[in-house]
């Protein structure tokens, strides 16, 4: 997903091993006509009567790269689904190519390997919090406690760690020779009261010169999602983050969101959300597992969600921040989509199915 360090991996590999390279050809893979601009760039670079090449002339070099030297293209946050990249793809067995992005399809095109970059673990997500903070081990007690759940309200997304850690350094004082440093039990409670206005501002210039802020970064993948897409995002986010069953969707759907039992009488705005679910989940015509499944798949493209399979049943989950994301960009509607939930594990009564309802009480 969007802020897990795709891009500084590749820069400090290349920096590491730079040695490796005689050529490091470096394209921004944002869109097709960038990937042209930046080809056409290199090209014209290399001097010697190529200062008029077009983008297909950089293509043709790299396709005659030298025997005897190894050269490297990095293609950088090609996230986008409908690019076709590989018109872009030298053929050359002297060319290493380097593809970072949110898509997880893009794993395919691998011809060696597909390296997947999930969460750090809490050890690996602490020292860059510390690092960025310019604090160092061992920590008080209750600040160390403190850090610990900043580390679980972050999901340990490496993004989101430089950016508290970077907030509490730039907020730290030395009065004489007295350190007296903004604490991450400071940040914390900046963090539950503020956190869509922390998560949004642009990420500190300290480290890798990354720009943009947690919220920023998801922002991007959501302005392409289609309607539906953005929905159903919008409604599981009100779930709990894990093993978020489909089935309970599934078996809302055959009961047409209706509750099973009348108990006490309803307002108008419950009927409002029943038709908002029909909407959404069965376009009219029933519960359509193929129409969802595209859905889904459009959601984990972008690194929004990921899918497991277990007794034959699907289940979806969110990382932590990417729910607060979608919580906090609905703000003034999220009670229809949080009834809208609600409603879903309401109407979800299935006897033929009672396995399903172990599942259900962490969404409850």
């Amino acid at each position: 997903m969007g802020g897990c360090g795709k891009t500084q991996l590749v820069s400090y590999f290349l920096q590491e091993y730079a040695h490796l390279y005689a050529q490091t050809i470096y394209v921004d893979a944002s869109s097709s006509s960038s990937i042209k601009a930046d080809f056409q760039t290199w090209a014209r670079s290399l001097g010697d009567d190529h200062e008029r090449d077009v983008w297909e002339e950089a293509l043709q070099k790299l396709n005659s790269a030298p025997q005897h030297e190894q050269w490297v293209l990095v293609l950088d946050n090609a996230d986008d689904p409908a690019l076709d990249l590989l018109q872009f793809l030298p053929k050359h067995v002297n060319v290493t190519i380097i593809i970072t992005s949110r898509n997880h399809n893009l794993g395919n095109l691998s011809t060696t390997h597909h390296l997947e970059l999930g969460e750090m673990n809490t050890d690996e997500a602490l020292a860059v919090m510390l690092q960025a903070a310019r604090r160092q081990l061992p920590l008080l007690d209750d600040e160390m406690e403190s850090a610990q759940t900043l580390l679980k309200e972050l999901g340990c997304l490496a993004v989101a760690l430089v950016q508290a850690g970077t907030y509490c350094r730039q907020l730290s004082s030395t009065i004489g020779d007295v350190f007296r440093p903004y604490t991450f039990t400071q940040y914390l409670s900046l963090f539950y009261s503020h956190r869509a206005e922390l998560m949004k501002e642009a990420g500190p210039t300290s480290l890798d010169k990354y720009q943009r802020g947690v919220y920023t970064t998801l922002d991007l993948s959501y302005k392409v999602l289609p309607q539906d897409s953005r929905d159903f995002l919008h409604l599981i986010s009100f779930f709990h983050h894990t093993e978020i069953p489909l089935t309970a969707f599934i078996k809302a759907s055959t009961n047409v969101f209706k509750d099973p039992d009348w108990l006490l009488p309803r307002s108008q705005g419950h009927v409002i959300t029943i038709c908002s679910l029909q909407n959404l989940l069965c376009k009219n015509m029933g519960w359509n597992e193929l129409r969802m499944q595209r859905v889904i798949h459009t959601l984990r493209s972008f690194s929004l969600l990921t899918a497991s399979s277990m007794d034959d049943s699907i289940f979806l989950h969110l990382h932590p921040l990417v729910q607060a994301w979608s919580r906090d960009m609905v703000t003034p509607s999220c009670h229809q989509y949080q009834a809208m939930a609600i409603q879903v594990l309401t109407a979800c009564e299935s006897e033929e199915n009672l396995g399903l309802y172990r599942y259900l009480l962490p969404h409850i």
